[in-house]
């Protein structure tokens, strides 16, 4: 499996930094990643995406892997 390569982005007030993944070209954020980039909520991230697929503007299959992920506690969690 390709890990890619990790890609640190800084707010120009260094108050959040986010590792991005970056796998042949394309770039992975958990949605709590996405809520930190644009400052906003990871329910109002999830509530864009539900309408995005509702509106067929991007294919679900295309845009969200399907594999486990770990917790910050350890735990496994799928998406």
């Amino acid at each position: 499996m390709n890990n890619g390569e990790i890609i640190i982005y800084q707010t120009e007030d260094g108050l959040s930094e986010i590792s991005l993944q970056a796998i042949d070209g394309t770039v992975w954020l958990t949605q709590g990643e996405m809520a930190e980039l644009f400052n906003t909520t990871k329910q109002n991230i999830s509530l864009h995406l539900k309408n995005i697929f509702e509106d067929n503007e991007l294919s679900e299959n295309s845009v969200v892997k399907d594999f486990l992920t770990t917790a910050k506690d350890g735990k496994m969690t799928a998406f």
